[in-house]
């Protein structure tokens, strides 16, 4: 008699390649297992009476409110997931295993090597590059630690590269001091562009040019390119202070005071090394050169040096003899 749900299939089933006997076929096995299968057949087996299950589910399927049922409980079920945010937490958790396991097969940052470096503390950079014993180098964001790099105040730019499987280079370009910068009793280290550095406790770059006044920090690169041509006026200066945010005053060592114009201050420079070539006013009694007007240059003189300069080209006074009579 065959088998309800299929046809007698005797000797080797063509789907999966195992041969099938009856039980006078000596007991053999196939992968170790004892075959004691009767006989082999296709097509799904039912009992006499039950329905068939695919069926069953075809004719339940057809009708459409189940349809929107399903979709209820599939929209309600991704809703749940999401106001309780365990969408993301199984998929942090998924990051940090799968990052664990890249660190324990040799991918983890073990050596960071930086070049560039003069000034930029090794704190600062270890703490912009934000990354830990257990950080791995295929996962560490290079992009995200450059923007922290070049926030800090001595970065003007940086480079980071990952060098596998456990190292990262990184290459600055730092802003180089270029001035000291004095704005309400306070010192800052700027660079040339008037970015401030660091604040200073005293001044501790003597070197450095010291810049005064509201504005001298973005506007001194102008005035400091253009005394550099005259080396015997810029080795006397002691400070350069910004006037109303318009114009410079050139303080010097020894107390003379230079007035530069709003405008065209290379002229008035060139004017003063020809003053000080032939007449020596850098090294004189002046307390103060004036050159704010285009067209004449103001010299105020000490008191005592204006008085004896006074008595110099004084008329010299004539001796009025007394009349009298003669005896």
């Amino acid at each position: 008699m065959q088998p309800l749900g299929g046809k007698r299939n005797e000797g080797k089933d063509s789907r999966f390649g195992i041969s099938t006997r009856s039980p006078d076929s000596n007991g053999r096995r196939c992968f170790g297992i004892p075959l004691s299968l009767s006989h082999s057949w296709t097509g799904w087996s039912q009992k006499p009476g039950q329905r068939h299950a695919v069926a069953t589910l075809a004719r339940l399927m057809s009708r459409p409110w189940r349809f929107a049922t399903i979709g209820f409980v599939c929209l309600a079920g991704i809703y749940g997931l999401s106001v309780g945010d365990y969408a993301n937490q199984s998929a942090e958790f998924a990051t940090k295993q799968i990052s664990t396991i890249i660190v324990r097969a040799g991918f983890a940052v073990e050596r960071v090597t930086i070049e560039g470096q003069k000034h930029t503390s090794n704190r600062d950079i270890a703490r912009a590059l934000g990354f830990d014993t257990g950080t791995s180098t295929l996962a560490f964001n290079a992009d995200a630690a450059k923007e922290r790099l070049e926030a800090l105040p001595l970065v003007r730019r940086a480079q980071v590269m990952r060098l596998l499987p456990s190292q990262l280079h990184v290459v600055i370009e730092e802003r180089a001091p270029y001035a000291v910068w004095q704005h309400k009793s306070a010192l800052h280290l700027v660079d040339q562009d008037g970015a401030v550095l660091e604040t200073l406790v005293r001044r501790t770059y003597a070197d450095l040019p010291l810049i005064v006044g509201e504005g001298a920090a973005r506007n001194a690169r102008e005035l400091l390119d253009e005394l550099a041509h005259w080396p015997q006026i810029k080795t006397k200066v002691q400070a350069a202070v910004r006037v109303a945010d318009r114009r410079w005053n050139l303080k010097l060592k020894n107390g003379l005071e230079i007035r530069l114009p709003e405008h065209d201050p290379a002229r008035a420079l060139k004017k003063v090394a020809e003053l000080d070539t032939h007449h020596k006013i850098l090294s004189g009694d002046a307390i103060s050169v004036d050159l704010r007007l285009a067209d004449r240059v103001t010299i105020r003189m000490e008191p005592e040096a204006a008085k004896r300069r006074d008595s110099a080209f004084a008329p010299p006074k004539q001796n009025k003899r007394r009349v009298g009579r003669e005896t």
